[in-house]
C-alpha cells in the first residue's frame, strides 16, 4: 500500500495529533516534556550508561523542540540535535539556545563526524525508509557505540495513525538492526505509568516491563543496539 508523504512543518506541529499527544509549543510544556525524558533516561540507564557519559558525543534524530537534548546535555553529553523540520529546529533554538541544532533527515547519510551515541524517540515509525535510517545510524556510530531508539508497538490504533507509515513488530525491528551490522540488539517493550503525573515531577514516571495495548497508557518499544 502506498502511503501519503507527510510534511513535518507547521501543519504537523500545529495539527491535532501532535498538539494532543505531545503538546503545544511553550516553555511550560517544554518543562513537562523534560520531566518525561528524565524518567525515560532513568530507565535507559539500566542498559546503556547514558547518565554517566560526561563528555561523550551524542546525536539525536527527530529532536522536535529539544526537550530530550536539553536533558541529555545536563548529564554532560556533547549533544547535536537534529530534525527534518525547519520549524522544529527554529523553535528548539529559541527554547534551548545552549544546544547545537541542525536540520537533517536521518534517511540521508550524515557526514559530519562519529558519535558515541545515537538517540531517537518516536521517529522510525514516521519514516518512509526506516531501513536507510538504521544503516545511517550504524555508519555514524563509533566502534562500540550505542543506538538508543524508541518506537511504537504494532497495535492497531498505532498503525491507523496516518503519520505512522512504518510501524513494525518488535521482532522485525531486531532483525533490521542486526542486518544493518549491529553486534548486539536488546528489545524492551514497556509501559509508562501513571499517565500525566510526570508533568509534576520526573520521579512520578515509572516504567513497567511489559507492553499494554490500552490507549490509557503510553506503551513503547525500546531498542538498544551496539555497534
Amino acid at each position: 500500500m502506498k502511503h501519503k508523504k507527510h510534511s513535518f512543518e507547521e501543519e504537523y506541529f500545529e495539527g491535532d495529533y501532535f498538539t494532543k499527544k505531545v503538546g503545544q509549543f511553550s516553555p511550560q510544556r517544554d518543562i513537562e516534556l523534560s520531566n518525561w525524558f528524565r524518567g525515560a533516561t532513568n530507565y535507559i540507564n539500566r542498559y546503556v550508561p547514558i547518565k554517566k557519559s560526561k563528555d561523550k558525543t551524542l546525536i539525536e534524530f527527530g529532536c522536535a523542540y529539544g526537550s530530550a537534548a536539553q536533558v541529555l546535555s545536563e548529564y554532560g553529553l556533547k549533544v547535536l540535535a537534529t530534525d527534518i523540520s525547519n520549524l522544529a529546529i527554529e523553535r528548539a533554538k529559541k527554547l534551548h539556545p545552549g544546544i547545537k541544532f541542525k536540520v537533517h533527515d536521518v534517511q540521508k547519510p550524515f557526514k559530519l563526524g562519529k558519535f558515541d551515541y545515537a538517540f531517537a524517540t518516536d521517529v522510525l515509525e514516521h519514516l518512509e525508509k526506516p531501513e536507510l535510517a538504521v544503516k545511517n545510524i550504524y555508519a555514524l556510530l563509533k566502534s562500540g557505540g550505542w543506538a538508543i531508539i524508541s518506537t511504537q508497538n504494532d497495535f492497531d490504533y498505532k498503525i491507523q495513525d496516518p503519520t505512522h507509515v512504518s510501524v513494525k513488530n518488535h521482532k522485525e525491528w531486531k532483525r533490521l538492526f542486526l542486518k544493518a551490522g549491529f553486534s548486539e540488539v536488546k528489545i524492551k517493550r514497556v509501559t509508562f505509568f501513571p499517565p500525566y503525573l510526570y508533568r509534576l515531577n520526573w520521579r512520578i514516571n515509572f516504567i513497567l516491563p511489559f507492553a499494554s495495548s490500552t490507549t490509557w497508557f503510553l506503551s513503547t518499544v525500546f531498542i538498544f543496539a551496539k555497534k
